[in-house]
């Protein structure tokens, strides 16, 4: 139940991220900076030398074994390195390259130590570009081959609707993560338009969940704005701000919202749970999980009263933080591909300038690979042995998409490195 960037990450987070002095556009790279490119070049081939090539506090947040493991991520999502393809510097020891693959052009930003030997301090993977013949083809044959179940869409958004571009699977609903906050989003949009809420209203936080998100380090009581709790729940996919939204929202609202939104899933995700819900469930010793799985809507709403209301049954920590699936079949949030552009279209078409923006905090991908288009909103979410990316999409040329995929595998945890790259190929095709 977390939120995060496509793209790979390596990058130490003490490096400096004060502005600098932007050089002339045909300011050539220093020879430092060009050789450090060079080096990447050939640390994604795995001929490089990583003791020499990065920093030492860069290996201690990074180390070896997982610079390898995104290296051989990246070759099998985009081909074999080919060459560095430019330099663009912003200093002396900073700048964005782009290295040139079989299938793609990877963009990145490098930085390096200003004094020799003059080793990378901060390496990300800001953008990927397509090239020689990338399609939503391949990138579905890459999909059916991950173990478990994948749903994949593309969909072009107007005033009918939505309509598939590319599909694969995108009637089966899976496990979605934090993606359901979508929905709540929805509801709460609805409410501010006739007048039921305000987005400036102040709400105190009276009950805490579990991470992700910052709210549940906060002193109960606090006050929060309804945009405040809306913004960390999709930027941040925080827990307490959700959970606080749902109680304001009201349970059976949000269940309206999703037949309002047109999702045919409806059904799995009543009730509706709050994330606390999800946890207490999740850890409970198998024969209540089974007493879950074979309850009818009914039933499953006398437990959560009887269970779970006012804070309920303690939870045991070490059994969510094991890494392993639970349940994901029975206590999560459930969603079709077809589901999520239906959701996606309507906050387009109902949700205000607010909504919009909301959505748009957290693009999904860092700033620099979101700047070609002309809007991005996104949500994703993930557990163990479930993902889910989710974007709106605007075009230059004004054109709506949906992209959208998710990936459940109850026998082990997700491989994102892997996942999130492939999807991320879709953005691009739609640019």
């Amino acid at each position: 139940m977390r939120a995060f960037l496509i793209g790979l990450a390596i990058a130490l987070p003490a490096a400096p991220a004060v502005a600098v002095a932007q050089p002339p556009a045909a300011a050539p790279a220093s020879q430092e900076l060009r050789e450090a490119a060079e080096a990447v070049v050939n640390v994604l081939r795995g001929t490089g030398d990583l003791g020499t090539t990065f920093a030492p506090g860069f290996l201690a947040q990074v180390p070896e074994a997982q610079i390898n493991q995104i290296s051989a991520s990246l070759a099998q999502q985009h081909g074999a390195v080919q060459a560095l393809d430019s330099v663009q510097p912003r200093s002396a020891t900073a700048g964005t390259i782009r290295i040139r693959t079989e299938r793609a052009i990877l963009v990145m930003d490098l930085g390096i130590e200003p004094q020799a030997p003059h080793r990378i301090v901060q390496l990300l993977v800001t953008g990927v570009e397509p090239i020689g013949g990338d399609s939503f083809a391949a990138i579905m044959q890459e999909l059916r081959e991950l173990p478990g179940q994948v749903n994949f869409a593309v969909a072009r958004l107007d005033e009918s609707g939505p309509t598939l571009v590319a599909s694969h699977n995108p009637d089966q609903a899976l496990a979605i993560g934090s993606t359901f906050k979508l929905i709540i989003l929805g509801e709460i949009s609805r409410q501010v338009g006739a007048g039921r809420l305000g987005w400036d209203q102040v709400v105190p936080i009276e009950r805490h969940s579990l991470p992700s998100g910052l709210l549940q380090d906060w002193p109960l009581g606090s006050p929060v704005t309804v945009h405040t709790l809306a913004g960390l729940m999709i930027s941040r996919s925080d827990n307490t701000a959700t959970d606080a939204l749902l109680r304001l929202a009201g349970r059976d609202n949000v269940e309206r919202m999703m037949a309002t939104m047109g999702m045919r899933s409806a059904a799995r995700n009543r009730p509706f749970l709050t994330t606390m819900e999800a946890f207490q469930l999740k850890a409970e010793d198998a024969p209540v999980i089974a007493q879950w799985r074979g309850a009818d809507e009914a039933a499953r709403r006398r437990m959560l009263r009887e269970r779970y209301e006012e804070g309920g049954a303690a939870i045991d920590v070490t059994r969510l933080g094991a890494g392993t699936p639970l349940a994901i079949d029975t206590v999560e949030w459930f969603a079709s591909a077809a589901d999520l552009a239906r959701v996606m279209d309507w906050l387009r078409r109902n949700g205000d300038e607010t909504t919009h923006g909301i959505l748009a905090i957290s693009p999904g991908m860092p700033r620099p690979a979101a700047a070609p288009y002309s809007y991005l909103g996104f949500k994703g979410g993930s557990e163990a042995g479930v993902i889910n990316l989710t974007w709106l999409v605007r075009n230059n040329e004004g054109a709506w998409h949906v992209v959208t995929a998710s990936w459940n595998n109850p026998a082990a945890p997700i491989d994102e490195g892997r996942f999130i790259p492939l999807v991320g190929r879709a953005l691009p095709l739609v640019r």
